[in-house]
């Protein structure tokens, strides 16, 4: 074991994805010290700012779904303190966050195709609903049924509902519309094949494909269920993986998304024509997870992938 520099996992936090980054980070701990590694774990809130400081810890490993910890805050505040970080910079993980910002950006980079889509800020989706009477026809028209509704700058699929009759609409922004400062996303629904690609410092690891039993890739077959498929590589051909592993590539780049591992997620339709969702600027390291599953296929197991993490500390 060496225990310099003083190292620690940022585990926890405030958002919705608590549990599950309490999750990674517990499994993350666990990897460094099988690769050597003694790493102390710290419960994340923005309270506790002033005492994690006091710590003097030398490098951070972030595995902090949603929140402060994915929205560049916990970035900002070690850049500010000058303490190396794991994963991407403040910039990168405040764009990332905001779903429809993001696919604004790839969009008008030409990095990959994205679905169509619109926002409503959380406070005028919840004026609509309050009226008695809510239309939704001008999104209707726009998007089309069916559609997926859900909040822009939350992960692990919470508050995501597929509507496909109008009267679905207010149930479906309801559960969309988390907080004050969300934003609603409307978004095209492609029906195809579920897809994710892992990049390590920009470069891709590889494919997966998910088949959940449910109609989509929600939390209950991402963290409860043990039905769910997951194939890497996919069962679409290896010259459709690679497309997929370039423009992988391409977005991370148009987002400044090329430190540590970050995971990319696409939908393609039944004419395997992909399409961008998301990226995740601090992917998920629990046993369902699928970056450990893509790296595990290209030779990295779990205490070293998180060891590698680690090292690109920046």
């Amino acid at each position: 074991m060496t225990s310099s520099p003083k190292t620690v996992v940022l585990l926890g936090g405030e958002s919705e994805e608590r549990e599950i980054s309490i999750q990674s980070g517990t499994a993350i701990a666990n990897a460094l010290s099988q690769a050597g590694i003694e790493a102390e774990t710290f419960d994340w809130d923005p309270s506790r700012m002033r005492d994690f400081l006091s710590h003097g810890y030398e490098r951070v490993f972030i595995a902090l779904h949603g929140g402060s910890g994915e929205n560049g805050t916990v970035q900002a505040m070690l850049d500010l303190a000058g303490i190396p970080y794991t994963g991407v910079g403040m910039r990168a993980a405040s764009v990332c966050m905001d779903k429809f910002l993001s696919k604004d950006i790839v969009r008008a980079r030409g990095a990959a195709p994205v679905p169509e889509c619109m926002t409503l800020s959380v406070p005028d989706a919840v004026s609509r609903l309050e009226s008695g009477h809510a239309d939704w026809s001008d999104i209707i028209d726009k998007i089309g049924l069916p559609m997926v509704v859900k909040p822009a700058r939350n992960g692990s699929s919470v508050g995501v509902t597929i509507v496909d009759t109008a009267s679905q609409m207010d149930d479906a922004v309801r559960s969309a519309s988390l907080s004050p400062d969300e934003i609603v996303m409307f978004e095209q629904y492609i029906c195809g094949h579920e897809l994710t690609v892992a990049t390590l410092n920009g470069k891709a690891l590889g494919v997966c494909q998910i088949i959940p039993k449910n109609r989509f890739y929600d939390y209950d077959a991402k963290y409860n269920r043990s039905d769910t498929q997951y194939l890497t590589p996919s069962s679409l051909g290896a010259d459709f993986d690679a497309k997929l592993c370039r423009l992988a590539e391409a977005v991370v780049q148009a987002l400044d998304c090329t430190s540590g591992v970050v995971r990319i997620d696409f939908l393609a339709d039944r004419d395997l024509n992909p399409y961008f969702l998301e990226v995740n600027t601090v992917p998920g390291m629990t046993s369902h997870s699928l970056v450990p599953k893509i790296a595990a296929k290209a030779g990295y197991d779990f205490p070293k992938l998180c060891s590698m993490i680690l090292d690109m500390a920046h």
